[in-house]
């Protein structure tokens, strides 16, 4: 079974068809009916109904020649009416930017769905070596820093969930033991930042420092990424410390007081 089961029905109509929406988004080839059914455990009949409604109403459409269905325009235009109303990044930028500025690397800023951590936006870095992340990337809580963050600051039960289940290798250097895993975390929230070098791609590193929301929930993270040339397995303590002086501006902006 998926995260979004519902083979017992259970789940309103209207969640279900965000659920729909939110596969279709993450699927730029495009997704069929059989397709959407095996990703949310659901049965083929109901999604097939949902899809005929959102089709009516703009949010989906489908193509003839393979009768995959996408996104829609009135769902284009939705993302775009609820990306004016949200200024995370507003508020966020003169601390990204001064961070940016001391550390000269990409400067990134995330939030979390599901098993996943979501990248929301990003600050080119301005040393010879450039990193960039295109927005709406994923990567698995697991085998990054902002994912360590997450599985330490976020909802309860998390980490168990994550831990309980096979840790993918994406190096060599990733995190697969789920004791191991257990113990980092730990580390995490001691000291309040993480690190993850070379777990996701060979040559690359990032710090991570939790972002909490006016009512102390986790709202995500800001990282620097670099290659490890410029922050190596024993990161500066500079950066470190900077790192956490802009989440903690970023938390404050958002109403946050510890």
């Amino acid at each position: 079974m998926t995260e979004n089961d519902d083979s017992d029905g259970s789940t309103p109509a209207a969640i279900v068809s965000l659920h729909i929406l939110n596969a279709l988004a993450a699927a730029p080839e495009g997704l069929g009916v059989t397709q959407l059914a095996s990703v949310l455990g659901m049965p083929k009949a109901r999604v097939h109904r949902h899809l005929g409604a959102l089709r009516a109403h703009g949010y989906v459409m489908q193509e003839a020649p393979t009768s995959v269905y996408r996104v829609g325009w009135r769902l284009y235009l939705l993302g775009q009416a609820c990306a004016a109303h949200f200024d995370v990044m507003t508020l966020a930028k003169p601390a990204l930017e001064r961070l940016r500025d001391r550390v000269a690397q990409t400067i990134v800023i995330a939030t979390f769905d599901g098993d996943d951590v979501v990248v929301l936006d990003f600050l080119r870095g301005t040393s010879p070596v450039e990193i960039t992340l295109r927005p709406g990337t994923r990567f698995p809580l697991h085998a990054v820093a902002q994912g360590k963050v997450v599985l330490a600051y976020g909802p309860a039960g998390l980490l168990d969930r994550i831990a309980s289940a096979p840790l993918n290798a994406l190096t060599p250097r990733t995190i697969i033991d789920p004791e191991r895993l257990r113990i980092e975390v730990e580390l995490v929230k001691r000291r309040g930042w993480a690190d993850a070098p070379e777990e996701l791609f060979l040559g690359i590193n990032a710090l991570a420092a939790p972002i909490h929301q006016g009512d102390g929930a986790l709202f995500g993270t800001v990282a620097i990424i670099g290659s490890v040339h410029y922050l190596p397995a024993a990161p500066d303590p500079a950066h470190v410390e900077l790192l956490r002086e802009t989440a903690r501006a970023i938390s404050e902006a958002m109403g946050f007081r510890p």
